[in-house]
This record gives C-alpha cells, sequence and structure tokens, in this order.
C-alpha cells in the first residue's frame, strides 16, 4: 500500500508541475458551467431583444383595410402593397420582405357571406422570431374575426365548447423537471471526465516513452501492478475532479442566475441534494477508473502523443452513442439497461434527479461499473506488462 502511495504521489506531482495541466482540469472546469450558464441565458435575452426590436418587413396582396390597419398600430411593421402574387421567394431570399400574405379577392365576401376562405403566407421556415411575431398578428386578426361572426350568429364562445380540460398533475415538479432535464446533466460529467482521463492517461504512459523515463519507473522495486494502477488511479482522479468540479458549478450556477422562479428553484435545489449528488459521484468513481484503464490499454503501445490520440479518440463515439439513446422518449431505467455501461449512468442520473431511483437497480447498477472499472484495469495491467510494447 506503501508503495501504491508513492507512485501515486510521483505520478500526480509529474501532472500537476505542468500549469496546462492545473487549468485544463480545474480551473477551467470550475468556472465552466457558470460562466455557460450565465452566457447562454444572456445571449438569448440579447437575441430575443434584439429580435423583437427589428423591424418586420411584410409583403401584401388584396389585403382588407382591417388587416392593414392591425398592422400598422405597430411602428415596427414595415408594410410593401403588391397588385398581385409574384415571386415572393426571391423577395423574401434577398431580404426585401421577409414575410408575405396573399388574400384571395373574394375574401371579404367570403368573411361576410360567413363561409371560409384560406390565405397563402410566403415564409422562411429557418426565420423563427419573424415567423413567431407574424403568426402573433393573424391570430389576432383571426380571432377579432371569429368574434365578429360569432356576434352575427348570436353565439356565445361557451356555446362552441363541449368541455374544458382540466389536468391534474400527479408528479411532482422535481420528477417532471429532474426527467426532462436529468439525461443532460451526465453529458456534462461523462465528457469531461473523458477529457481529463485521456490527457492524463496519454502524459503518464506514452508521455513517459517520449520523456526516456519509463524504463526508470518500471526499474523501482515495486510489481508492475502497483505502478500501472497507480497511473490509473492518477488519471482516473484527472477526470473525477473536472467532473465534481462541474457539479459544483452547476450547483453555484444555479443560486446566482435570476429570472429563475422560486418553485422552479426550489425543484433543482431538490434535485441537487446532499443525496442525490453523493448517489451520482459514487457513479462515477468506478466509471472514471474504468476509463482510465480503457485509455491505458489502447495507448500501451503507442510511440507518440499524436499515435496515442488516434488510438483513443475513437471511444468517444462508443460513449456518446449510449449518451444520446439516454435522452431518446421510450428508453426506460429498467433491468435491461441497467447493466450497458454509459447508458444506464445517462439514465441513472435521470431517475435519481427525479427522485424516482429503485435503490436495488442503483445498487445493481454501481456493482456492475465497479466490475467493469476491474476488467478495464485487469486489460490494461496485460497490456502494461508488455514489455514489446511498453518499451518499444
Amino acid at each position: 500500500m506503501n508503495e501504491l502511495l508513492i507512485i501515486i504521489k510521483k505520478e500526480l506531482t509529474e501532472l500537476l508541475r505542468d500549469k496546462k495541466t492545473i487549468i485544463n482540469s480545474i480551473v477551467l472546469p470550475t468556472l465552466l458551467l457558470p460562466i455557460l450558464m450565465f452566457g447562454g441565458i444572456k445571449v438569448m435575452d440579447m437575441i430575443e431583444q434584439s429580435n423583437r426590436e427589428k423591424d418586420l418587413k411584410i409583403g401584401l396582396v388584396n389585403a382588407p383595410q382591417e388587416f392593414v390597419q392591425l398592422l400598422k398600430g405597430d411602428t415596427l411593421n414595415k408594410i410593401t402593397t403588391y397588385d398581385e402574387s409574384i415571386d415572393f421567394k426571391t423577395l423574401i431570399d434577398d431580404e426585401t420582405i421577409q414575410t408575405a400574405v396573399v388574400f384571395p379577392k373574394t375574401f371579404i365576401s367570403q368573411v361576410d357571406s360567413l363561409e371560409s376562405s384560406s390565405i397563402e403566407v410566403y415564409r422562411n421556415g429557418s426565420k423563427e422570431s419573424v415567423n413567431r411575431r407574424f403568426t402573433k398578428i393573424l391570430d389576432a386578426y383571426s380571432g377579432s374575426l371569429e368574434e365578429r361572426r360569432l356576434g352575427q350568429l348570436q353565439i356565445s364562445k361557451e356555446e362552441l365548447i363541449p368541455f374544458h380540460k382540466n389536468y391534474v398533475e400527479v408528479g411532482e415538479q422535481k420528477e417532471l423537471i429532474g426527467k426532462s432535464i436529468g439525461g443532460f446533466v451526465p453529458y456534462i460529467f461523462i465528457l469531461t471526465m473523458w477529457g481529463g482521463c485521456l490527457l492524463a492517461a496519454i502524459d503518464l504512459v506514452t508521455g513517459e516513452k517520449e520523456r526516456k523515463t519509463i524504463e526508470t519507473t518500471l526499474s523501482l522495486p515495486v510489481s508492475k501492478f502497483k505502478v500501472l494502477f497507480g497511473k490509473a488511479v492518477v488519471a482516473s482522479l484527472l477526470g473525477f475532479i473536472p467532473a465534481l468540479l462541474n457539479l459544483v458549478g452547476l450547483v453555484l450556477g444555479l443560486k446566482f442566475i435570476d429570472n429563475i422562479p422560486d418553485e422552479f428553484k426550489l425543484a433543482l435545489g431538490e434535485m441537487l441534494s446532499f443525496q442525490s449528488i453523493t448517489m451520482m459521484l459514487l457513479l462515477l468513481i468506478p466509471f472514471s477508473l474504468f476509463l482510465s484503464g480503457l485509455i491505458i490499454a489502447l495507448v500501451a503501445g503507442a510511440t507518440s502523443f499524436k499515435e496515442a490520440q488516434s488510438k483513443a479518440s475513437p471511444i468517444m463515439i462508443v460513449i456518446l452513442i449510449p449518451l444520446v439513446m439516454a435522452l431518446m422518449p421510450g428508453i426506460d431505467f429498467t433491468w435491461k439497461t441497467v447493466f450497458i455501461p454509459v447508458l444506464n449512468i445517462g439514465l441513472g442520473v435521470k431517475e435519481i434527479m427525479a427522485g424516482t431511483i429503485n435503490m436495488g437497480m442503483y445498487a445493481a447498477m454501481l456493482i456492475s461499473l465497479i466490475a467493469f472499472a476491474i476488467a478495464a484495469i485487469y486489460f490494461s495491467y496485460k497490456k502494461f506488462s508488455d514489455e514489446n510494447a511498453i518499451l518499444k
């Protein structure tokens, strides 16, 4: 045990001597989430405000005077009237106008005769803010015509509504929010953890080869397993610590963000309670060992940093696919998914944050992750013991 601690101390000292490692593994993860959260919200607010203050360029054909007056009620609406329907696609593409609406010549007579009419709206579906603004105008105009028609027919709105739907939500807000956003949290943890483990593992194995110090390390009166396990522990620490600091950043960021409703904040506080955070961290500890062991096994035979990266990088796809699957509707945390690595973490974290985790399934998932970590360490030890690979 003493020898193992000496190896861990040696490897940590070497890694933390590099300022880039400290910045990438400690400073950036702590600041990343709060900056992204604050920055994202502020940017979205600025974009939304900017879109609201922009002129809305509208083309009209055969528009009723009532509709034209409704548009003129907002000074940001810039109206261009056309005598007939023309090539509106070109006009919208070159931003002469942003949307156009063509009314049939018989529109007014059809409305007065209580008939249904149809209009053509030309728009670019990718311009969401423009489309939302114009849809609100059309809805307002349609609503005024409906009210007038009901008055003509001497019918109240209530007479047209056969029943009202009153939804009674039996799920707690914590559960609803947890199931909605809980799937994105593992993304942050696992991707950050992958980056930390990858850089540390490559530096501790391939980096030592390039520095010509691997022979000195292996000549120490310490078993190869302890040397390998010490390197795996340090690499996992450099993956686990950023994930932990990301979690700290998430909690702190939520506390200082404005405009979050009190009920939402209360639900988030319950989701990120001491118990739920502890349960998430317990999953990440064996998973970080699994990642570090797997990466060391892959890069053991590499002779350069670039070669090591090319060997380990494809594993990112294997990690991303289960994370994406965890976000898909219909894929739940069951006994069929509890033993699938990465997918089980993605689904399990959602259940933990929602407060609906089955403790038996959680224990099985934790045991399976520990088993995968042991298998990865053993696999990396077999590769690390191959002198033809490690000393080439």
